[in-house]
C-alpha cells in the first residue's frame, strides 16, 4: 500500500506541476497551417513563453500565439487583478475557459502607435522600409496605411499570400495574446530558436 501511495503522490505532483508550468511559464503549440512559412511549417511544434508579456509588451518581429477571434472580448484574459487573471490562465489550461478560441500564430509587424503600410508587398513602418531579419513570402500587395491603436499589435503571417491576419480582421489586443514562440521543438530535424 505504501508503494501505491508513493506512486499516486508522485503522479499527482507531476500533473499539478505540468498544469502550473503550462499556465504560467511555457506551453507547447502545434502549427496548424502554412501561413508562417518558411519560418514555421504546418505540423511544426513550438514552445511558447508565457512569462515575458507579463513584464513587457510585444516587440516588432516577435512571433506570438493569441486567441482567435482576438476582437471578441470573450477571448481576452479575464480579470481586473493579477490573481483573477492567473486563475483565468489556469482555467484555460484545464480547458474550462476559452474553449472556443482557436490559437493563432503570427509575427508582430506593428506595435501601438506605429503607422503600418504595405507598398508592393514591402512593409513600411512609420514611413520607412522595415528591414526584416526573417524570411517571408511577399504577395506584392498594397495595404494601409493604418495606425496601430493603443493596447494592440498588428500581426501578419510570413507567408503573406496565404495568411489570415490583421489585414483582414484587424489588430490583436494585448489581452488576447497567450505568449511568445521561442523555439521549434518538433520535429527534431527542425530544432531552432525563433
Amino acid at each position: 500500500m505504501g508503494a501505491f501511495l508513493e506512486v499516486a503522490v508522485l503522479f499527482i505532483t507531476a500533473l499539478v506541476l505540468a498544469i502550473f508550468l503550462q499556465a504560467f511559464f511555457i506551453k507547447p503549440y502545434m502549427i496548424p497551417s502554412p501561413s508562417m512559412e518558411p519560418t514555421l511549417r504546418e505540423g511544426d511544434r513550438v514552445m511558447v513563453d508565457r512569462i515575458t508579456y507579463h513584464f513587457r509588451k510585444p516587440r516588432r518581429g516577435e512571433i506570438i500565439v493569441f486567441r482567435f477571434n482576438p476582437n471578441d472580448p470573450g477571448n481576452h484574459t479575464q480579470g481586473a487583478n493579477s490573481l483573477s487573471r492567473s486563475l483565468d490562465l489556469l482555467a484555460e489550461v484545464l480547458n474550462v475557459t476559452h474553449q472556443e478560441a482557436v490559437p493563432f500564430i503570427k509575427r508582430v509587424v506593428g506595435v501601438e502607435g506605429d503607422i503600418v503600410e504595405l507598398r508592393g508587398g514591402a512593409l513600411y513602418i512609420n514611413g520607412s522600409p522595415y528591414p526584416a531579419d526573417y524570411e517571408f513570402i511577399s504577395d506584392g500587395s498594397d495595404w494601409g496605411p493604418a495606425v496601430v491603436p493603443e493596447g494592440t499589435v498588428m500581426v501578419m503571417g510570413d507567408n503573406r499570400p496565404n495568411s489570415n491576419d490583421s489585414r483582414r480582421w484587424g489588430f490583436v489586443p494585448l489581452d488576447a495574446i497567450l505568449g511568445r514562440a521561442i523555439f521549434i521543438w518538433w520535429p527534431p530535424g527542425r530544432w531552432s530558436g525563433l
